[in-house]
């Protein structure tokens, strides 16, 4: 019984594993010509009830140095080709789960499921790429994952930012070759 007890907390364990990985999403604008993007320069707003100045220099930071890597010009004055914004937000959450042996629904003396809890926080970071002209959103993506803790920050920032700056490679090349 306890082998069973064992083997049931390590599968809920790794599922929540795999749950509980870096989200990714994006969208663009298909009809926007993204070969004349050359140079960003940064625009950054923060949750103005919390400011979080460590964190905020970490993302700007990070997407600096991963869209530089992919050739693009950071441009601290002056006119940029596009205008990088990014919205950064935690919220608590519950996940509650049923863990029983195979009879959830049946109750019998001494049977029935357990309930666990598990609290943890989710951060989520927003980045659009403005043109500064007309101020038309050309691409956006938002990275979600669980936040670890403080002292794992920066590691977080840098995962969720290179997997945004490499989704949006893989946008620009969607959009050159005419694919929806």
């Amino acid at each position: 019984m306890k082998l069973f007890r064992f083997l049931s907390l390590l599968s809920v364990m790794l599922i929540c594993g795999v749950t509980f990985g870096t989200n990714v999403k994006t969208d663009y604008d298909r009809s926007f010509d993204f070969s004349r993007l050359r140079t960003f320069t940064f625009k950054s707003e923060w949750n103005k009830d919390r400011p979080n100045s460590l964190v905020d220099s970490r993302i700007e930071a990070a997407l600096r140095r991963d869209l530089e890597a992919h050739g693009f010009r950071f441009q601290p004055d002056g006119p940029a080709d596009f205008v990088v914004t990014y919205y950064a937000r935690q919220k608590e959450k519950v996940e509650p789960t049923a863990i029983g042996y195979d009879m959830p629904y049946r109750w019998r003396w001494g049977w029935g499921p357990e309930f666990w809890t598990r609290y943890y926080t989710e951060g989520s970071v927003i980045v659009d790429f403005v043109t500064p002209n007309n101020n038309q959103l050309v691409w956006r993506g938002r990275v979600t994952d669980t936040v670890s803790g403080l002292n794992e920050s920066q590691k977080q920032v840098n995962k969720g930012v290179n997997e945004l700056v490499k989704h949006f490679g893989k946008d620009v090349a969607r959009s050159e070759k005419g694919e929806a």
